[in-house]
């Protein structure tokens, strides 16, 4: 018998002449066998373990997130509760219409419990304006004082305003000694009320129209 190396096709051809029906059925059967397992085992798995692998790496991921936030959940409630509380007192202590026209009366009545005498009165003709958004949501109202009472009843009166429970603020504050009257002084005091603004106006529909076309 030749060796295999020196086959050629009439060889293989009377080979497998020789071969019985039964031998090539087995064989055909276990190639057409071993190419199922291939195609339906092999090839799927080497395709989607990878994937599978991924999948679960990224599912990991999430889940420590999870975690992560969750143990931060607590905090941000507890920061939520007070940022919410701080905010609904600070609304609370911003002026009204209403309480903005008692303002000067509260004033005299804080000078006469400092034993300061209040001279004049005025509201401030400059005004002033928050930076956007808060502009359309608060508005100072300024006004000026002039008063007269010894130095540290004057500063008395002053820390009583910075403590008044509405938003009160002092913008400026001026002494001079009063030549006339030894151990009093003269203060002129510059005060701004916050005060909630009043909502903006809409713009009418047929000016907006013009404003736009002007733009164009």
């Amino acid at each position: 018998m030749k060796p295999l190396n020196r086959w050629n096709l009439a060889d293989v051809i009377a080979f497998a002449k020789t071969v019985e029906k039964r031998t090539w059925v087995i064989v055909l059967s276990s190639a057409v066998g071993f190419l199922l397992v291939v195609i339906l085992l092999v090839i799927p798995a080497w395709i989607e373990r990878p994937l599978l692998r991924r999948d679960i790496q990224s599912m990991e991921a999430q889940i420590r997130q999870v975690n992560a936030l969750n143990e931060k959940r607590q905090g941000w409630e507890e920061n939520q509760k007070i940022f919410g509380s701080l905010i609904e007192e600070t609304q609370k202590r911003v002026f009204t219409e209403d309480s903005l026209g008692m303002l000067l009366g509260q004033i005299s009545k804080m000078a006469g419990e400092s034993r300061v005498d209040m001279l004049a009165s005025r509201p401030l003709t400059e005004k002033a304006f928050f930076p956007a958004p808060y502009h359309l949501k608060y508005q100072p109202s300024g006004y000026e004082f002039t008063v007269q009472g010894g130095y540290h009843d004057l500063g008395n009166l002053t820390s009583r305003i910075e403590n008044y429970d509405k938003l009160l603020r002092i913008r400026s504050l001026e002494i001079t000694p009063d030549g006339k009257t030894p151990g009093r002084h003269i203060a002129e005091l510059k005060l701004w009320a916050i005060l909630k603004a009043p909502p903006q106006a809409a713009v009418p529909a047929k000016k907006a129209v013009k404003a736009k076309n002007a733009k164009k």
